[in-house]
């Protein structure tokens, strides 16, 4: 399981406090831990039992009595058994070398990403101590368009959202073919079926909005005051739907699905949605019911299903699905 945020700075503290031959007490350890973490807008840590729970961790990871344990009068301190260990200092094994080579080889597929030449010199500085094979070939196969228009403004809108560089975006949207340009404060970058999208605040419409790569033509950086992003999380922003499309004051609601059993072993093993759960099953199939915002994306995955799946409610979505294939199925004229 990945380690937290939170975990991987106190166990940066426990180190920096325990290094240099020194020994600290389990309060001394939480203190300077709370500290760290109040400064780092981390939620404190109020046990003394989460820095053993910590300690014990890193004689996990890097050896048994990394950490010891010892008395030093009435108390009771910890420091490393090594004095000159710390957990910055321990070299990379093999097996991290070779996961750190083909992390390399994945960031090698955006073109013109910048600020990773390091990582390139970091790999061939340690490939050649390593024994047997140290290729970086992809043995991973990702789901991608090597095609798609607007792969080129990924390095430079991450570097904005990094800077904090507020941007002049030109762009045209595929719903209106009229260019405008907007004043974006970058955020963050979405990917989402094969396509890539920049969520900011848009000043045009002192909203926050999302702008499809492939459809940006120019983003220019200019010199203006940048708005911070204070308010949303954008983990929990896309946990609430399927797709990018939605608006800060969205709303999630319940979703009914009917699905044939035909289709509902892949949508038992791929859930929709997280929130996916068995209403009532019988010999057809199921319904299923998941809590999302009613987004475009709902709509579309909804139709790929094809006949195979039916919408119950809400009545809204119900309506619009059955318009949408009713306009579809007037597209065809089979012959007699």
């Amino acid at each position: 399981m990945p380690i937290n945020k939170g975990a991987l700075l106190r166990r940066q503290i426990i180190d920096d406090c325990l290094s240099g031959n020194r020994c600290c007490s389990l309060f001394e350890l939480l203190s300077a831990c709370n500290e760290a973490l109040k400064e780092k807008g981390f939620r404190e840590v109020k046990s003394e039992n989460t820095i053993l729970a910590d300690i014990q961790a890193i004689n996990d990871q890097y050896g048994d009595n990394t950490i010891v344990r010892i008395r030093s009068g009435r108390n009771i301190v910890y420091r490393y058994k090594d004095s000159g260990f710390s957990i910055f200092n321990k070299p990379l094994s093999h097996t991290e070398i070779l996961g750190l080579a083909q992390a390399v080889s994945v960031l090698s597929r955006f073109d013109g990403m910048p600020g990773y030449e390091w990582l390139d010199g970091l790999i061939s500085r340690f490939l050649p101590s390593l024994q047997g094979d140290t290729s970086i070939n992809h043995i991973v196969g990702f789901d991608e368009n090597l095609d798609l228009k607007g792969r080129e403004f990924f390095a430079p809108l991450l570097e904005a959202i990094a800077s904090k560089q507020v941007l002049l975006i030109r762009y045209c949207s595929y719903r209106n073919p009229q260019e405008f340009t907007a004043i974006v404060h970058p955020y963050y970058i979405k990917q989402y079926n094969n396509r890539w999208f920049l969520l900011g605040w848009n000043e045009r419409e002192d909203t926050l909005s999302t702008f499809a790569f492939d459809r940006i033509l120019e983003a220019i950086p200019i010199i203006h005051k940048y708005r911070p992003n204070t308010e949303i999380d954008f983990f929990e922003f896309f946990d609430d739907m399927i797709g990018v499309s939605r608006s800060p004051d969205d709303k999630t609601e319940p979703v009914g699905l009917f699905i044939s059993n035909t289709q509902l072993p892949y949508i038992l093993s791929k859930p929709l949605h997280g929130t996916q759960r068995i209403i009532e099953r019988n010999e057809n199939g199921a319904i299923i019911e998941i809590n999302v915002i009613v987004n475009y994306e709902l709509e579309q995955t909804i139709l790929a299903l094809g006949e195979n799946a039916r919408v119950l409610y809400p009545n809204g979505l119900v309506m619009k699905v059955a318009e949408r294939l009713k306009a579809a199925s007037g597209r065809y004229q089979l012959s007699q």
